[in-house]
């Protein structure tokens, strides 16, 4: 059985499962999209997989949003377009 998974985000071979207090953890150690499940008796880690792909194809699942990116100015160009020539 695999151990490790690719990611149905962004491709990366980085997928783990990894047992929790309380369940199961899914998470890509590339773009960090995670689910954690209930302990479900009788499921192995590739089920949790499969669960957690099945939730991201449905839309349930997204990315961690990535805070401190870099923001633009709307209207930059414009301002600079303004001067008499």
């Amino acid at each position: 059985m695999p151990k490790i998974f690719t990611c149905p985000h962004c491709g990366a071979q980085l997928v783990t499962v990894k047992k929790t207090e309380n369940g199961y953890l899914v998470i890509c150690g590339s773009c960090g999209i995670r689910h954690e499940f209930e302990e479900r008796p009788g499921w192995m880690p590739v089920d949790y997989y499969n669960a957690f792909v099945d939730l991201y194809l449905e839309g349930k699942v997204a990315p961690p949003q990535r805070q401190g990116a870099p923001q633009t100015a709307e209207g930059e160009e414009e301002r600079g377009g303004d001067e008499a020539v």
